[in-house]
Parts: C-alpha cells; sequence; structure tokens
C-alpha cells in the first residue's frame, strides 16, 4: 500500500504547492485512459486502482468533462464516470 501512495501527486509536492501543468496533463490522460478501460466506477473507486486521492482528481475531472471526453451519470457520492463514445 504505501507504493500507491507514493504515486498521489501530492506525495511529490510540499504542502500548499500547486501541480504544474506536467503533471496536470499526465493525471488528466491517465484518468481518461482509466475510464475508458473501467466506465461506470465512482470516485473513491478511481482513487483506490489509481492510489490518487479526491481531491488530486477534482480538476482532471472538470477537465475531462468539459472536453467531452467523458461523462457522468448521477450525484454527489454516487457520480459514476463514464467515456463518450465517439
Amino acid at each position: 500500500m504505501p507504493a500507491k501512495k507514493a504515486l498521489s501527486t501530492g506525495a511529490l509536492r510540499g504542502k500548499g504547492a500547486k501541480r504544474t501543468q506536467a503533471e496536470l496533463e499526465a493525471l488528466t490522460s491517465r484518468l481518461a485512459a482509466y475510464i475508458a478501460k473501467n466506465p461506470g466506477l465512482r470516485v473513491e473507486q478511481i482513487n483506490r486502482d489509481l492510489g490518487t486521492s479526491t481531491k488530486d482528481l477534482a480538476l482532471p475531472i472538470k477537465k475531462l468533462i468539459a472536453d467531452k471526453v467523458i461523462k457522468s451519470k448521477g450525484a454527489k457520492r454516487a457520480t459514476a464516470y463514464f467515456p463518450v463514445k465517439a
């Protein structure tokens, strides 16, 4: 389990430091690929598998929804994420 914690982007920066554009883009593309392979999962399940936190994924999820790469279904903790069909 400690190995997954090291993968979290927050573990690499100091407290309060912003993510770089490269870190954000890498996490966003990794998240998009994961959702494409595993549709219908909630953010808690995605966090468990990617070793991230909900706070880490909030911005990448918003970007992917705005770019119409993924879509969401449900509300609050029951929100599930799906890839958008091309």
